[in-house]
């Protein structure tokens, strides 16, 4: 699941005018933009933690716009529903690793 879409930017790679700006999650949290949809290819990921590569992004981002926002948090919204299904088919396909109970157990364990 990727970060939250914080604006737009203009790709300097391939002149898509549509890559999506985020914020690492690391210590430093630096924007960082994603370029999937280029007339030259995807970009990709471009990570530019330096002064003037920060520079850039945020001189260039554009910030989402209303429709942008509504729409970003309906795919976020997506997102983490689907994460949140894998996870539970996950954790109720898990076999039962727990020590089976023996027979004193049973009869003369306090009950949770």
């Amino acid at each position: 699941m990727s970060k939250e879409i914080l604006g737009h930017l203009d790709c300097p790679h391939c002149d898509n005018t549509q890559a999506t700006v985020h914020q690492a999650a690391g210590r430093n949290r630096a924007l960082y933009y994603r370029c999937y949809d280029g007339d030259d290819g995807d970009c990709g990921t471009v990570q530019i933690s330096g002064v003037t590569g920060q520079r850039f992004i945020r001189g260039n981002m554009r910030p989402l716009n209303a429709i942008e926002i509504k729409q970003a948090a309906e795919v976020a919204g997506s997102e983490a529903a689907t994460s949140q299904i894998k996870s539970a088919k996950k954790l109720a396909s898990a076999k039962d690793t727990s020590k089976p109970k023996g027979f004193f157990t049973e009869f003369f364990e306090d009950e949770k």
